[in-house]
């Protein structure tokens, strides 16, 4: 007994794997087309490029109904199955184009597409039909019946899934009443569909086809279309227009401040360097003029005086004494006070050549 239910589960597997994976030319039964119970999408045993005949073999499809088919990834366009023309439609097996059925005939499940158009279909047309088509319970009908009319009304169950992970059912009701009306499901009657704000039971009752509960115990209210826009009110347009305006402030005091910080450190080592070169320049100088000095020396002057400093003093005895010329002050003015230093230095250093020839004689 068990070894026949293991053998039964495995055929049962083995023939879910096998739904939907024959290919052109591969054997398949008609029998297993379906819909899929959460999608209501059309099944069957051949893969989404073919479909199975009427001799129990998948061929290939000769229509589709959308410009980019499912099941056809790398496919090049004009390799596609042809759309159909004007007053026919694709079934859902994607057989060949068929003409579109009159009102009370046949059509696939949600399928207002392929149900013929009424002549005023610019008046029945709407966001819940096709061209004032609609197919109910596999049946075309026009979406004309008036206020207050028997009307017929198709409920279609899905299940969704919350952002917990836990599943739920909703129901999409559809009916053949005009735009702007809906088919009340106890009396069967159209009614007029209310407006934002108003109370409703089901999303059909609202104009907005959006139906707001609260709660699950509480009565719901009409919200607004999934597509109207955001209207904000004008605080919140002073607000954000503050806020812009409090960010570019900021953004420029903190450049402001971050180049006044650089502008200073930069400006500290600008003097540093000034300064550098001016003690290199003022040293330079300094040689330069001790060598002229040496250079002007008798030629009897003695090694002692010869080794004098420049900005020292000799005695009569040809000895340094601590009573020195001061180095001109350092500082960087304009050349005008370059060339004052220069010549404050060139008269102490004529005085101080004329005390060594005053010793030397």
């Amino acid at each position: 007994m068990v070894f026949a239910v293991c053998l039964a589960l495995l055929a049962l597997s083995a023939a879910g794997v096998r739904a939907g994976k024959m290919t052109e030319g591969q054997a398949c039964d008609p029998s297993r087309n379906r819909l899929d119970s959460q999608t209501y999408n059309f099944l069957s045993d051949c893969d989404p490029q073919t479909w199975c005949g009427p001799d129990n073999i998948c061929i290939k499809r000769g229509c589709r109904r959308d410009i980019y088919p499912y099941g056809y990834y790398g496919t090049p366009y004009d390799q596609l199955p042809p759309l159909c023309p004007e007053g026919q439609f694709c079934p859902d097996e994607g057989s060949s184009c068929m003409p579109k059925s009159p009102v009370g005939g046949p059509c696939q499940k949600d399928r207002d597409d392929q149900c013929a158009p009424p002549p005023n279909q610019k008046e029945l047309a709407s966001y819940l039909n096709v061209n004032g088509s609609t197919c109910l319970g596999f049946q075309c009908y026009y979406a004309d019946v008036e206020t207050g009319k028997p009307c017929i009304f198709e409920n279609t169950w899905y299940v969704g899934t919350a952002d917990d992970g836990t599943t739920f059912t909703y129901a999409v009701s559809r009916d053949n009443c005009r735009k702007n009306l809906y088919c009340d499901g106890t009396t069967q009657l159209c009614n007029p569909k209310r407006d934002k704000g108003q109370g409703c039971t089901a999303n059909k009752e609202c104009k907005s086809f959006n139906c707001v509960k609260p709660r699950a115990d509480e009565a719901g209210i009409c919200g607004r279309e999934a597509d109207e826009p955001l209207k904000p009110k004008p605080w919140v347009y002073v607000v954000i227009g503050l806020a812009i305006v409090i960010c570019l402030v900021a953004v420029m005091t903190g450049l402001w401040l971050l180049h006044r910080r650089a502008r200073e450190e930069n400006q500290v080592k600008l003097q540093e360097y000034y300064n550098e070169q001016i003690a290199y320049r003022q040293s330079i100088m300094s040689m330069s003029h001790a060598k002229n000095s040496l250079l002007s020396l008798p030629a009897n002057t003695t090694p002692n005086a010869a080794r004098a400093s420049l900005y020292s003093e000799q005695d009569s005895m040809g000895l340094s004494t601590a009573n020195g010329l001061l180095p001109p002050n350092m500082r960087r003015e304009t050349s005008q006070a370059w060339s004052d230093d220069s010549e404050v230095l060139t008269d102490q250093q004529r005085q101080g050549n004329s005390m060594r020839f005053r010793g030397q004689f």
